[in-house]
This record gives C-alpha cells, sequence and structure tokens, in this order.
C-alpha cells in the first residue's frame, strides 16, 4: 500500500474527480449554452458557455467531496497552507476572496459548486451563481456555523445536507444561486436561467462600511513610473493614445503585470506594460488573454533597452 501525505489524494479520488470535471462538467453546462471552451488556467478549470442570448460565461468549477454515508457534500475553497491556515473568522473570509480574486484574473464571471454520488457517475447538486457573490455568501455562512464553515483550516461552502446544521448553509447557497439540475438537460433558451442570476437588485440605501486585512503585493513605484514614462503616452499594445487627463497635459494608461504577481510574475519593467483601460481589463477577462499574454512578451522583448528621459 503506497504512502500518503496528510495532505495528499487517493488514486480512487484523483479518479473520481477527474470523472466529474471531463464528463459530468460539460453535460450540466450545456444546459445554459454552447460550451466554447473547457480548460485549465494556472491549475483552475474554467469553462466558457455561450448561452442562446446575452456574454459568455466564464465558469470556475469546483468540486465538492463524495458524499460517503453522511450525505453531506461540501466543496473545500482553498487549502492554505500550515503557515496561513485559517484560524478565525476574519481568516476564513479572506481565503475565500483571495482565491475568488485569482479566479476573477483569469476571467472568471460564474462558479459553479458541484457534488456528486460517492463513483462520481451522479450528479446530487449543481449550483451557479455570480463570482462576485462569493464574499457575501462565505460571511453569511460563517455567520451561521463558524465550525463547519471554517472546516479545519480549510474554508467549505455545503452544497448537500441530511443533517439540519448542514441544511442550513446549504440554503444560502440556494438563495443566491441557479439549481441547474433544475433545468431541462437539452435546454433550447436559457436566458430566464441566466436572467435569475442578473435580476435587478435592491441595492442598499445605507451601505455598511466594512473593513478587511488581506494578503496583497508590495509594487515598486519607480517601476510603474517607468513604464509609463517609456510609454509616452500611447498603449504599448494597440498603440492608441489615452484619452486626456483633468491636468489637460497626460494621457491615462494604466500599469499591467504580463504575468500576474499571484502568478509568481516579477514586479520589474520587462514584465510590466502600459496599457489603455480596454487593453488592460481585455488581458484580464478576455477570451484571448492567454494569447494576449504571449504578444505582450514578445512586443516587450522586441524593445530596445534604453534610458527613459
Amino acid at each position: 500500500m503506497t504512502e500518503r501525505t496528510p495532505y495528499s489524494r487517493s488514486t480512487e479520488s484523483n479518479s473520481r474527480e477527474k470523472k466529474m470535471r471531463t464528463e459530468m462538467v460539460p453535460s450540466i453546462l450545456k444546459r445554459l449554452g454552447e460550451i466554447v471552451s473547457n480548460r485549465l488556467v494556472k491549475g483552475m478549470q474554467m469553462v466558457t458557455v455561450q448561452p442562446l442570448f446575452g456574454s459568455p460565461l466564464v465558469v470556475w468549477v469546483k468540486c465538492a467531496w463524495k458524499p460517503g454515508t453522511s450525505g453531506n457534500c461540501a466543496v473545500q475553497m482553498a487549502f492554505p497552507t500550515k503557515e496561513d491556515r485559517a484560524h478565525t473568522v476574519e481568516d476564513v473570509v479572506d481565503v475565500v476572496v483571495e482565491k475568488t480574486n485569482r479566479a476573477i484574473d483569469r476571467g472568471a464571471t460564474h462558479l459553479l459548486l458541484l457534488a456528486a454520488d460517492n463513483e462520481g457517475h451522479k450528479p446530487l447538486a449543481a449550483y451557479l451563481l455570480a463570482i462576485d457573490q462569493t464574499e457575501s455568501l462565505i460571511k453569511r455562512a460563517v455567520a451561521i456555523d463558524e465550525s463547519l464553515t471554517r472546516n479545519g483550516a480549510s474554508p467549505s461552502i455545503y452544497i448537500t445536507a441530511k443533517g439540519n446544521r448542514q441544511a442550513a448553509l446549504v440554503e444560502l447557497v440556494k438563495d443566491i444561486s441557479k439549481d441547474l439540475l433544475q433545468l431541462p438537460p437539452s435546454s433550447l433558451s436559457t436566458s430566464d436561467a441566466i436572467e435569475d442570476l442578473t435580476i435587478w437588485p435592491y441595492g442598499d440605501v445605507t451601505p455598511e462600511k466594512t473593513y478587511r486585512m488581506s494578503a496583497s503585493y508590495t509594487r515598486d513605484l519607480r517601476v510603474r513610473l517607468y513604464v509609463l514614462k517609456r510609454a509616452k503616452g500611447c498603449c504599448e499594445y494597440c498603440g492608441e493614445e489615452g484619452f486626456l487627463m483633468s491636468d489637460g497635459q497626460s494621457h491615462y494608461l494604466e500599469a499591467h503585470h504580463i504575468i500576474a504577481l499571484a502568478d509568481d510574475g516579477k514586479d520589474t519593467v520587462d514584465n510590466v506594460i502600459a496599457l489603455c483601460p480596454k487593453h488592460h481589463r481585455e488581458a484580464h477577462f478576455g477570451a484571448n488573454r492567454t494569447s494576449l499574454e504571449t504578444e505582450m512578451t514578445r512586443r516587450l522583448r522586441s524593445r530596445k533597452r534604453k534610458v527613459v528621459t
């Protein structure tokens, strides 16, 4: 018998999850529209779906643990290291928000929470929610049951339940998501399903101010200023001049890390490019962001090194 480390997974567990991701996920998401792409982006499964109407969805897929004999399934949102474990409510929120922000940086617009039977053949739950609802969901979950949500040190979201404690957490998910298992297997029009996720919000006329500590990367201001000066007011990707700012003299551009700092990119002038707002957003969320990354790297490398004056 092969010895496993405390954080490793069995061959059976890996095989089951692979089956869920390669067979079950496309089958379920086809209910929303045409599958445009299904790929791993920096270790995250991202499935792009084009509904019959509206903009494409980029779905970040998260699979739950198997139900076993308890029937309770939860998605582990993150696996913090020993040095950065989620010991408090604030830690739980910070860990989930940080992981969600990584998904957003990779283009995710929605999150799929998927549970299957012990063999990985039959879906038990498939909830789709807008990615920007994740922070609210985890905050509400820890307020209801900190222990279950914290799950030791691996923040988790319950999506099937037999126990009362777990059931209360599942109701939170149902409240802000779309149950994809309730859609017809071959729905021709999914506009109603998408509208459920983008219904006109009531909002809050007196929004609550909150304070949160989260991990971030220190950026060298000198690098940013050098890159913006190097660009001379023009996007270093498309060449278009940035819009004129209120001072009447400078043109607006944004400094973009081609390889994100979260993906071990460097905060150096050969990894930072000055972009117009359109191409900066496209570099983060566009369907062709991978090819943009390659082309931006090529263009910077092709520039002759010179001192910016």
